[in-house]
């Protein structure tokens, strides 16, 4: 990361300077179309504010001071992580030395704490959803999870469920025991909300927004079947027995492995491979993916379509970040409608196929990325509470 950043710092510098050649130019380039972020930050760079700023560093930097100066910032900002920014220009030219600290400030995300926000220039914010699921029970019964935080209940088969602030824990009274029938379970999870539950084989679901899992509370037979609606990442326990997730006509067979699949109604289906072997089963044909492919089927015609991708544009939001990259601005705006709970229109259906990227911290509000957006100078945005209006 640091010599990306710093390696683009030369970039901008010699852009600025008049010296960039084609082949850098086109490079530069190609980093500003990944993000909105990076153009934004590209603009605010060339801004004639910032120059002069980066100016009057120039003349206050000395090299023969440059390294202790830098040392006592690297051992300050260790808690910010971005040590192996600072610590890569430490006596170098002015203008990139400036840049390079320029990027690491704008690439540095502060903890998440407690859905903390402020109003911004808008006049509101829009907060970011949080632990929340519904629990059904085999005999009816609903519980609300977010408010049922450490507390277990007892399945009529003898499985104990524990719950926690942020995740259901199957356990069986019997491992050894053969189960004659299946009990089932159902965890939905609303608008601006997600959930993780680990199931009595050990198996481990993250499910995102807008999304349920059927599953049964103790496995019997010779397979283990769940039912998704929805989005899930699964890290699936060995056991020998296949693990299957059925959702939209289709079914993802597993030994042991972790994926992913996007399974909203409307949307394309989408399985992604992050380590292992699973083979995806239509009603015409069957295929095997190997890590980093995704099968995807389009919602119109079910053509089936196996790529490589980056599993990280696909799982990152497991791990706190909503990532795209050069992708269709409703489809990034669908995905941030469910977890922010927003109603998004658009008063220019064009702006819709625009492509853009982003990197958006999953527990941040959503002020800085429509701001971020808006700067690009291709679309305009008017917000009204939940409501965002795009043209």
């Amino acid at each position: 990361m640091q010599k990306q950043s710093y390696h683009i710092a030369e970039l901008i510098s010699q852009y600025l300077a008049e010296t960039i050649t084609p082949e850098e130019l086109e490079e530069l380039n190609n980093w500003r179309k990944e993000s909105t972020e990076h153009e934004a930050l590209f603009q605010s760079i060339c801004d004639r504010k910032h120059i002069e700023q980066y100016v009057s560093l120039h003349s206050q930097f000395k090299n023969d001071e440059g390294w202790e100066k830098t040392s006592k910032k690297i051992r300050k900002a260790k808690k910010r992580e971005i040590i192996s920014k600072i610590s890569q220009c430490a006596a170098l030219i002015a203008i990139p030395l400036a840049i390079g600290l320029f990027i690491a400030h704008w690439n540095y995300q502060p903890e998440y704490q407690d859905n903390v926000a402020t109003v911004s220039d808008r006049g509101c914010y829009i907060l970011p959803g949080e632990k929340k699921a519904i629990l059904t029970l085999d005999n009816g019964k609903v519980v609300d999870l977010k408010a049922a935080k450490d507390t277990q209940l007892k399945e009529e088969d003898g499985t104990a469920i524990q719950i926690n602030s942020s995740a259901l824990n199957y356990k069986t009274s019997d491992q050894g025991a053969e189960v004659e029938k299946e009990v089932y379970n159902k965890v939905e999870i609303p608008r601006g909300g997600e959930y993780a539950l680990t199931l009595s084989d050990g198996t481990r679901v993250y499910l995102n927004s807008m999304s349920s899992l059927r599953f049964p509370v103790q496995f019997a037979g010779s397979q283990r079947v769940v039912e998704l609606q929805g989005e899930g990442y699964f890290e699936v326990s060995k056991n020998g027995k296949p693990f299957i997730v059925k959702t939209q006509g289709t079914a993802v067979e597993v030994l042991g492995t972790t994926f992913n699949i996007s399974a909203y109604e409307g949307e394309s289906y989408q399985a992604t491979l992050v380590t292992g072997s699973v083979k995806i089963h239509t009603q015409e044909n069957s295929y095997l993916l190997i890590p980093s492919q995704q099968a995807c089927i389009a919602p119109e015609t079910n053509k089936v379509t196996i790529q490589k991708v980056d599993t990280q544009l696909y799982t990152s939001w497991i791990e706190g970040k909503i990532y795209f990259k050069d992708q269709r601005l409703e489809d990034i705006m669908n995905t941030l409608a469910r977890w922010y709970d927003i109603t998004v229109t658009y008063q220019n259906s064009g702006v819709k196929n625009l492509r853009f990227g982003c990197n958006v911290d999953r527990y941040k509000e959503i002020t800085p990325f429509l701001d971020l957006l808006e700067r690009t100078g291709k679309v305009s945005i008017i917000t009204n509470g939940k409501n965002i209006n795009i043209k």
